[in-house]
């Protein structure tokens, strides 16, 4: 069952991070159950319970959405005809109360494979690791700042079988990180202790810009994902950006996929921040709900007139660097860096082959490119 927004009240920005997570792990889970493994493990690196509503099921906090979706998921494709899948829960929490609500919760709950760790997630990272042994991990790493020690955490998820969503704090790193009293932690946290350096050569921009352009350079150096994404969640009663969801994965179907809940989730964040701006004014809007979502989400959401202007741009300059490169491997390196997904990048690339700027072979009875077509520039005219 997805996140209910009443559950949410104060904290919506949690429930737009609950609801991706939610839509993502449900489309992971198809994929992953239909095709690659039987064992499905969702590890919560930093589990809570914290500020919760439903004091009963935890319905809003993390982990129990997990349960909730991937069981669901499970339970749908056994019906199918599916049997042997697995799924496996990991939870990891360092506050004692809230490990004690966690074994509660998981002793209510015998029918799944619950394991419960107490303490710190970077203390944990062997223990976690023997209890998956096996099939896809998917880690959700979601601190309440920046104190994590990065450079355990990612040795930890460089030699996983899997992804993991990585909830970049922006509000609390672009208030503090430019203070000398935080310079260690941040450095713990870009497993960097000289990062400093790097933050003040680097072109003006807000701290929480500069630091998630370090962290994920960190991610890359340590491979511990192809790709990296991230979308922004504001806090809907301020409009300003909360946090970013940042996913690693090694599959260009998980980035599709990011960005396909993406524009979901969007349009969701804006019912949700219309609805607020209603009740506080006491004020009906002037506009239907669906016009105010279509009009926010045309401005600056996933595959609008400026993000296709830039996957053109990429597109472009990328083809004509490397000739012959193939449309999926171009799809998935701009869907990494802008709010496109392929549907955009298809209509991006037969609108540029009929302007005469690329060309390629369309597959029999095709009208887009197949993830094997072979795309490159087109060569200018004499006269």
């Amino acid at each position: 069952m997805p996140p209910r927004i009443e559950n949410y009240q104060g904290r919506e920005q949690s429930f737009i991070k609950h609801l991706f997570l939610n839509k993502y792990l449900e489309s992971a889970a198809y994929k992953l159950f239909q095709g690659r493994s039987p064992v499905f493990n969702f590890v919560d690196a930093f589990a809570g319970p914290w500020r919760v509503s439903d004091t009963n099921k935890y319905s809003d906090a993390s982990f129990s959405q997990a349960i909730e979706t991937l069981e669901s998921v499970r339970r749908a494709l056994i019906d199918m005809g599916r049997p042997g899948l697995k799924v496996r829960f990991r939870f990891c929490e360092r506050n004692p109360a809230s490990v004690a609500k966690l074994q509660q919760f998981a002793a209510q709950k015998p029918e799944f494979d619950i394991q419960v760790f107490s303490g710190a997630f970077e203390d944990n990272l062997d223990g976690i690791r023997a209890a998956c042994r096996d099939g896809f991990t998917f880690t959700f790493i979601d601190p309440t700042g920046w104190n994590v020690e990065s450079s355990r955490v990612f040795d930890f998820l460089r030699n996983l079988n899997g992804e993991f969503l990585f909830n970049f704090m922006a509000e609390e790193v672009n208030r503090h990180a430019g203070w000398d009293g935080v310079a260690k932690s941040v450095g713990r946290f870009l497993a960097d202790p000289a990062w400093k350096a790097a933050f003040e050569a680097m072109p003006e921009g807000s701290n929480e810009t500069k630091i998630l352009q370090l962290l994920k350079a960190k991610m890359k150096e340590a491979r511990v994902a192809t790709y990296l994404t991230d979308m922004a969640i504001r806090k809907p009663r301020e409009d300003r950006i909360k946090m970013r969801l940042i996913l690693g994965t090694h599959s260009g179907f998980g980035v599709e996929v990011f960005r396909t809940v993406q524009e979901k989730v969007e349009k969701e964040a804006v019912r949700t921040r219309n609805a607020i701006q209603t009740e506080e004014s006491g004020q009906s809007q002037l506009f239907p709900e669906d016009q105010i979502i279509a009009f926010e989400t045309d401005r600056d959401g996933v595959g609008c007139s400026a993000h296709i202007g830039w996957a053109t741009e990429i597109l472009l300059s990328t083809v004509s660097k490397r000739p012959g490169i193939a449309f999926s491997t171009i799809a998935s390196e701009v869907m990494e860096q802008v709010p496109v997904r392929t549907t955009h990048l298809n209509k991006i690339t037969m609108a540029n082959r009929k302007a005469g700027l690329l060309r390629f072979d369309l597959p029999n009875g095709k009208r887009t490119p197949s993830p094997e077509t072979k795309l490159r520039a087109s060569e200018p005219q004499g006269d």
